[in-house]
């Protein structure tokens, strides 16, 4: 009887022992492999009007504000190059000439500053 009890224990401490490196495996591999992959980045269109008020002083940067040549020519690059602003623009109907820059937020979406 002790040695089936015995058996019995070690058969199922075994069994609990291999079963714990599959499932930590298949956890690694699982979050490993549902990385969110930002396919799809949102965009955000920052109207800049001529009167900037206390509220809206931080919300435009300088840079924005008053593009240099550079700052444009980058910002039109990048509605060239990215599908979805391009979209987001003409569905609120601005013309892309508008648009002073460009900036990737921390979250991997757009954000566009129009005069």
């Amino acid at each position: 009887m002790k040695k089936i009890v015995t058996l019995v224990l070690t058969a199922a401490l075994l069994s609990a022992a291999g079963s714990v490196p599959l499932i930590g495996t298949a956890y690694a591999q699982k979050a490993h492999s549902s990385r969110p992959v930002n396919t799809n980045p949102r965009v955000t269109v920052i109207i800049i009007r001529d009167y900037i008020g206390p509220d809206d002083f931080q919300q435009v940067p300088r840079t924005y504000r008053y593009p240099s040549a550079q700052t444009y020519a980058r910002g039109q690059e990048e509605i060239r190059s990215t599908p979805n602003i391009r979209a987001a623009l003409q569905k609120r109907g601005i013309p892309a000439r508008n648009v002073n820059g460009v900036q990737t937020a921390f979250n991997g979406g757009k954000i566009v500053y129009v005069r």
